[in-house]
């Protein structure tokens, strides 16, 4: 066991960060903890906190730790800080020993864009998709099939809140008003591609552990219920036809690259094909999972075991919370909520934890 004196840095406070905070002072890291004050993790019994008030206070904060513990190692556990080291403070990277690494790869995949050059080079199917300035420029919003999902290209916001995630557009008339509103810069950070459909039940998602582009550790799962747009309630893992279509082709893409930490790919099915959507490469909203199925994960990334242990059994994850809301809006699910609850073998929670309570409670006040 470590001494307690080694130190960790985990930069995002979000539940993928509790995770992690959790996970790292189990196994006697110190875990120096920056986000923001309102993030969940900065409630956990785990971890030193630094709170940062603003972009400008999270790169001073930084450097001051760099300072401090040179070459400390670095895990961001969110998109849009992420986004932000990348885009605003690249010295980040040179600072810090980072995890994900490998900067061309992280900026591969975290723009869309750039991952369908991927995918195309492997010939992994994906929506049909243009940058919004192209879109206007190029006089194709007659051309488009309707209707159309306009989301952000990559994150590019941290303290600012964006304008909206994702937007529908039924229409040419409501694809010519978008552009009448968006910005110059929105319009170049923002792509549109044809509609796979709304249906749950045809999206999936590839968790995994990759290391310089190879997949050590993974797990195909079916989004069962969203909360809202890109946030789950329950995920259960996936083991049907397509599941060794979705691992060869999230690998077909992942192996063009030299990245190494935790991702998620994600997938839907329209008309019997699979088409890839995105790549989020750092620690996914239901990384927990990971943990019930491999429950030696972190002492494996860390190095402390040279083989990770398999759990056998399909296992499942749940945002109780988020799954109450869901379910007073549709009763119906309840009953499936309830064998997800009680299966105690298979089931794991996001954020609650019987040995750190205070950050259920405050997703609770929220």
């Amino acid at each position: 066991m470590k001494n307690f004196s080694e130190k960790i840095l985990v930069v995002g406070a979000g539940p993928q960060a509790l995770f992690l905070v959790r996970e790292f002072s189990r196994l006697n890291y110190h875990v120096i903890l920056v986000g923001r004050k309102n993030e969940i993790a900065m409630h956990s019994k785990y971890g030193e906190k630094k709170a940062i008030r603003s972009e400008e206070h999270l790169v001073l904060e930084l450097n001051s730790l760099a300072n401090t513990y040179p070459k400390l190692k670095a895990y961001i556990a969110s998109g849009f800080y992420l986004a932000f080291l990348m885009n605003h403070f690249p010295r980040f990277f040179q600072l810090y020993q980072v995890m994900p690494g490998h900067k061309v790869s992280i900026e591969q995949l975290m723009t869309k864009s750039k991952t369908y050059q991927l995918a195309k080079n492997v010939e992994v199917l994906f929506p049909q998709t243009h940058i919004l300035m192209d879109v206007e420029n190029q006089k194709l919003v007659n051309q488009l099939h309707y209707p159309q999902i306009v989301k952000w290209n990559k994150d590019i916001f941290l303290f600012e809140k964006p304008r909206f995630k994702t937007q529908l557009i039924e229409n040419v008339a409501e694809m010519i008003e978008l552009l009448k509103i968006v910005s110059d810069q929105e319009k170049a950070s923002l792509i549109t591609q044809d509609f796979l459909g709304a249906d749950l039940k045809n999206n999936f998602s590839y968790g995994a552990y990759v290391d310089e582009g190879i997949v050590k550790l993974d797990i195909c799962v079916n989004e069962v219920r969203h909360f809202r747009s890109g946030v789950s309630s329950v995920v259960e893992e996936y083991v049907g036809n397509y599941a060794k279509e979705i691992k060869q082709q999230a690998e077909a893409v992942l192996n063009q690259t030299k990245f190494t930490g935790f991702l998620d790919v994600e997938f839907k099915i329209k008309d019997g094909q699979l088409y890839l959507l995105e790549v989020n490469p750092r620690p996914f909203g239901f990384i927990k999972i990971m943990k019930k199925k491999y429950p030696e994960l972190i002492a494996y990334i860390m190095g402390h075991k040279l083989v990770a242990y398999k759990n056998p059994k399909p296992v499942k994850w749940i945002n109780v919370l988020r799954d109450m809301v869901l379910i007073l809006k549709n009763p119906s699910e309840a009953i499936h909520m309830l064998k997800v609850l009680f299966d105690f073998n298979k089931r794991t929670f996001d954020v609650w934890d019987i040995n750190d309570p205070l950050p259920f409670f405050y997703q609770m006040k929220r």
